[in-house]
């Protein structure tokens, strides 16, 4: 198994790689933008839980400067996943800026950057269904 999770053309390895990830979309040939890392990607990651971001530009996570170089065409059905579940989601390693928000009434990212000088943050769950940036808890 631990082979086949390390080879890039095995569904094993595309399933860690979402997992550890999320959702990506390849951009349309021609198209890439350049990370805060100076990388440039042919792909992107994409707000899988907004079921109405049907376009590259609406469905990419990145920042709002890099939107604009990304296609306002859409994106391929099977990137466009949306999450309509009642059971909130918690979710890491997006590397978010600014003050912690909820992304869906549902899904909420605790990953702000605490690794390179942002806050490390929590979110206080009390077994509401429906998210609430109230209840996001900082430290630095």
């Amino acid at each position: 198994m631990m082979v086949k999770v390390s080879r890039k053309s095995t569904i094993e390895y595309r399933v860690i790689e979402t997992l550890l990830k999320g959702v990506e979309v390849r951009l349309p040939s021609g198209c890439s933008f350049v990370d805060k890392s100076g990388i440039t990607r042919h792909e992107a990651r994409t707000r899988w839980w907004d079921g109405a971001a049907t376009t590259y530009r609406q469905a990419a996570l990145v920042p709002p400067e890099t939107k604009a170089q990304l296609p306002n065409t859409e994106i391929p059905e099977d990137a466009r996943i949306g999450y309509t579940e009642d059971k909130p989601v918690f979710v890491g390693h997006y590397w978010m800026t600014g003050s912690p928000d909820i992304q869906s009434p549902t899904v909420a990212c605790v990953d702000y950057s605490a690794g390179k000088d942002g806050p490390l943050v929590a979110y206080r769950w009390s077994g509401e269904s429906v998210l609430s940036s109230h209840n996001f808890v900082l430290s630095q």
